[in-house]
């Protein structure tokens, strides 16, 4: 009787226990359940975007396929871009809808020069180096996700053999200040002289070369601008501008059945930190200068690429940038200061992809004149400390010692003040240097003279 007790309450617990789930449970299966339903819609998601997106690749596929068959069965002469070389009837860019997408697509047509024959310029000398056309599609879509731009090339011949051409060629070769070939270069070419006048906008290959074949020939004809993200800019220039009558660099002439070769050099950009500021090292604001490259662009009179006036801010700076690889000479404009020295010297040089600070240290202007004097090495054309420099005339009797660039402190010059408006005599002196003398007018409130030291 008392196993019997003892059973059912053992019996009575077990029904107890088992009859539904504790809060705990509930949580635990509830969590289970959101981790695998998030699962399987992960899963289903990324297959429905790798649907998706093969769909959208296989319509953009499409869509270039129908453009080249469009392409192939117009007539030879007709395959090329409307206003573009070779001329023909198709649009550079067009937009086009496709099962319900809006595809975006620009189209490139070049005349190419198979060397199988010869080239032309080269040996044998082709002189019908159109042997075919190479076109090329971009394809986008901008409103569809994760969708990279889609490139087909094709290549389309003529029917009939080829005769003598009565244009000729021309090659764009771009470099940078090293002279190593800068690949995918923007290279925009107009031609004004044709009916109607064309305009090419393509990127050099990987060798820095664009070649144009079969090009209308043109005496100062193809207007040509070079350039790339980041970097400088360099064009052709028509003769007989106001701005720039005899351009160093004029445009492009194309002769027939002649090969043109043209080269640019470009690099990456720079830009200069100015900064005015007092001997103390404050800054002094709205500060005018100029700053003038050494590049020309034109001759007769003399054109230069970069030649700019600015002025300082409200906290003594000013940035310049985009400036090209050059050597730069400073001009201080402001009619309240004297130039009491520069960081570096009024003329530096401006390497490729850099940022560069440019300090102008200031002295207030007073009754008497003053005189900056800048010392470079003969060898470096770096500025030279620990030089003696000693200035006598009119009375005047004082010695300056140059020091290294420090703050506002300018290494290789010294400035000279309270000095009237005569002639001067200095001597510059320095262990391992040969002495240095000259006579100085000093007929303005402020000059600035350099001078250059041999070892």
């Amino acid at each position: 009787m008392l196993k019997y007790r003892q059973m059912n309450c053992v019996f009575k617990k077990l029904k107890y226990n088992n009859g539904g789930f504790t809060l705990v449970e509930t949580l635990v299966g509830a969590a289970i359940f959101v981790l695998l339903a998030m699962s399987v819609y992960q899963a289903y998601s990324v297959t429905m975007d790798v649907i998706r997106l093969s769909r959208v690749k296989i319509t953009a596929t499409a869509l270039g396929n129908e453009q080249f068959e469009i392409m192939r069965n117009l007539p030879y002469a007709d395959v090329g871009i409307v206003n573009g070389l070779p001329h023909g009837k198709i649009p550079a860019v067009q937009t086009l809808t496709r099962d319900g997408k809006e595809f975006t697509v620009k189209t490139t047509i070049r005349s190419i020069d198979d060397p199988f024959d010869g080239t032309i310029g080269g040996t044998p000398n082709d002189i019908s180096p159109a042997d075919y056309k190479l076109a090329e599609l971009e394809i986008t879509c901008a409103a569809c996700r994760n969708f990279p731009p889609l490139s087909l090339t094709t290549y389309i011949a003529p029917k009939n053999l080829e005769s003598a051409t009565t244009n000729g060629a021309l090659f764009v070769k771009v470099f940078d200040a090293l002279g190593q070939p800068i690949a995918d270069a923007n290279v925009h070419i107009v031609n004004r002289q044709t009916i109607p006048n064309f305009t090419i906008d393509d990127t050099t290959n990987k060798d820095g070369i664009l070649e144009i074949v079969d090009a209308p020939p043109g005496a100062v004809a193809y207007e040509i601008t070079v350039s790339k993200d980041g970097y400088t800019t360099e064009k052709t220039y028509t003769p007989g501008d106001s701005g720039n009558p005899t351009p160093s660099r004029p445009n492009a002439t194309v002769l027939v059945q002649q090969l043109t070769q043209i080269s640019f050099i470009i690099d990456k950009t720079s830009t200069l930190n100015v900064q005015s500021m007092s001997t103390t090292c404050q800054a002094i604001p709205n500060i005018v200068f100029s700053l003038k490259g050494q590049k020309l662009i034109g001759t007769s009179p003399n054109v230069y690429k970069y030649q700019a006036t600015s002025t300082t801010d409200s906290t003594g700076k000013k940035v310049i940038s985009g400036l090209d690889w050059d050597t730069y000479n400073t001009t201080f404009l402001d009619g309240s200061y004297n130039l009491a020295g520069i960081i570096p010297a009024s003329t530096f040089s401006l390497n490729p992809g850099v940022t560069q600070d440019l300090k102008l240290i200031l002295s207030p202007k007073t009754a008497s004149s003053s005189l900056l004097v800048i010392v470079k090495d003969a060898t470096t054309g770096l500025p030279l400390s620990d030089v003696q420099a000693h200035l006598t005339g009119n009375g005047y009797n004082t010695t300056l010692t140059t020091v290294s660039a420090t703050g506002c402190q300018p290494g290789g010059q010294v400035f000279f003040t309270g000095l009237s408006r005569v002639n001067y005599n200095i001597s510059l002196s320095k262990a391992g240097y040969q002495t240095l003398g000259a006579a100085l007018d000093v007929s303005q409130s402020w000059q600035q003279t350099e001078m250059v030291m041999s070892p």
